[in-house]
């Protein structure tokens, strides 16, 4: 009898809670809340981005990449071209990412590194909408399904991931993105060209993922805008690959050297390189790096878009050429490259739940236990892959110490025309200027030491970027730079990590 009571009451409970959840997605269903929603969860999101990595570079963690965009933005509000110093040519050469000039100009009105963090917080975000507007008008998933869907949006690792990067400006085509793919999926298509015009502002080699939106769009039916996608598109993609973007360096095409071991002559050289080998295409695009970031992709999400998988083939081919191009390793280092992922992969998951489901009325109905699966994952792989995972306390973050205290009193000693070298995390501290040089700290100090005295007036050591140096090999760095014609400065502070040398007989401003 007290069996069949447990079980009475227990059929009871998950009635009501039934009853429950009903009643609230009924309420979630209604227009009112189906449009705020997405807008109300992109500004939490933003929110707590920006916290994160404008947190972080308050403890100075923030390196060259977002030194070098902030010496760019300074130069171009400053009416010069965005040549830096740090990386030595002009950004533009990079990306031909044009989006630079508006937001030099929205950065010359307002604090420099916050505005730049913030823009790029608020347009992962901002994706929120669109993704939202994906699953339930192209998908016509339910609320739940959709908010299951935005919530593995807003724990991805790889959207974390893009956030603490320091700065790139294919960050911001996010949103753009995805409005892009929700406008070809919908044929709006004076909309999608306003959005891929967006895209490719921020990062030219987008264009290519484009194309293969417009590939897309030609196989579903729609044949004559799918081909004008894919050919325009393509063609702008070549185009800035071997005109626009060569212009800006003396005629240099960009990323060469990531493909040296195809070509190195032009893009035709390494074309040819891809075509005559492609065993070692095959061989570098499935190396176990590039497998782990693949599963880095598409783990969080259940493995969801090989379900669906031709909503994800359209940025295949671009990522793959990133996979096999030589870059800098590491995982925010790396982060760049999964931008033109981010929205396909989750366009897919979209399309593989609504698979999944059945059709109630107007809207797909997802089983709840599929959905509480992609929450459950979303949030463990957010745990464990995300560099702002609750592991790494990122409510610790941006308080500063004596060493962060001690590098804002070095850079504040520095004129503001002097030309400097300086260690990685003071860079941000000191990137409105022209002549600005990262100080680096090869294996041996006399070779560092040699390569940091020329062309600059102001040295900045800091002990942090040379955490394999004995203290030893940090007194014979002092001692070669002081006989080059430095002479070494006191800080106030007692903290001895932080180093800087004025050049002799140079006149403080």
């Amino acid at each position: 009898m007290d069996a069949q009571r447990g079980m009475a009451m227990l059929v009871r409970t998950r009635r009501r809670l039934e009853i429950f959840s009903l009643r609230w997605q009924a309420r979630f269903d209604t227009k009112q809340v189906d449009r705020a929603v997405p807008w109300v969860v992109a500004v939490l999101l933003g929110g707590v981005l920006a916290s994160l990595s404008l947190a972080r570079a308050r403890q100075l963690d923030a390196g060259a990449d977002l030194s070098s965009h902030l010496q760019g933005l300074w130069l171009i509000a400053e009416g010069y071209e965005p040549i830096s110093s740090l990386v030595g040519h002009n950004l533009l050469w990079e990306q031909a990412a044009f989006i630079l000039y508006p937001v030099a100009g929205l950065a010359a009105l307002l604090p420099d590194q916050p505005t730049l963090l913030g823009l790029q917080a608020s347009a992962l975000a901002l994706a929120v909408v669109p993704l939202w507007r994906i699953a339930r008008d192209v998908g016509g998933l339910k609320s739940g399904g959709a908010a299951a869907v935005v919530f593995a949006y807003c724990a991805y690792p790889a959207v974390h991931t893009v956030n603490l990067s320091d700065f790139h400006p294919e960050a911001l085509s996010v949103p753009a993105l995805f409005a892009a793919v929700l406008t070809a999926l919908k044929g709006r298509w004076k909309l999608f060209a306003a959005a891929a015009v967006l895209a490719v502002a921020c990062r030219s080699d987008l264009a290519f993922a484009l194309s293969g939106l417009g590939l897309l769009v030609f196989f579903e039916g729609r044949r004559r805008p799918g081909l004008s996608i894919f050919l325009g598109s393509l063609a702008y993609g070549l185009v800035a690959m071997t005109a626009i973007q060569p212009r800006f360096n003396g005629g240099r095409f960009p990323h060469l050297e990531a493909f040296s071991d195809f070509g190195s002559d032009n893009p035709g050289s390494v074309l040819w390189g891809f075509i005559s080998a492609p065993h070692q295409v095959v061989a570098d695009a499935v190396s176990q790096a590039n497998f782990q970031m693949i599963v880095f992709l598409l783990a969080p999400v259940m493995l969801f878009p090989l379900v669906a998988p031709r909503y994800v083939l359209p940025a295949i081919p671009l990522f793959a050429v990133y996979l096999v191009a030589d870059v800098p390793v590491g995982q925010l280092a790396e982060a760049p490259q999964t931008v033109p992922m981010i929205p396909f992969v989750f366009a897919a998951t979209v399309f593989a739940l609504a698979r999944s489901g059945r059709v109630l009325v107007e809207r797909v109905k997802v089983d709840r236990r599929l959905l509480t699966a992609l929450v459950l994952t979303a949030s463990l792989f957010f745990l464990r892959d995300a560099p702002s995972s609750l592991y790494e306390r990122p409510w610790d973050w941006g308080r500063q110490d004596a060493l962060d205290v001690a590098r804002r009193e070095a850079a504040g000693m520095i004129p503001d025309q002097a030309s400097v070298r300086a260690s990685e995390h003071l860079l941000p501290l000191l990137s409105d200027r022209t002549r600005l040089y990262e100080l680096q700290a090869v294996e041996d100090p006399n070779s560092a030491a040699a390569a940091a005295t020329p062309k600059v007036e102001w040295i900045v050591f800091d002990a942090a970027s040379a955490p394999d140096w004995s203290p030893l090999d940090i007194e014979s760095f002092d001692l070669d730079v002081r006989r080059s014609g430095f002479e070494r400065l006191a800080l106030g502070g007692p903290e001895a990590n932080v180093r800087i040398y004025q050049l002799r007989n140079v006149i403080r401003s």
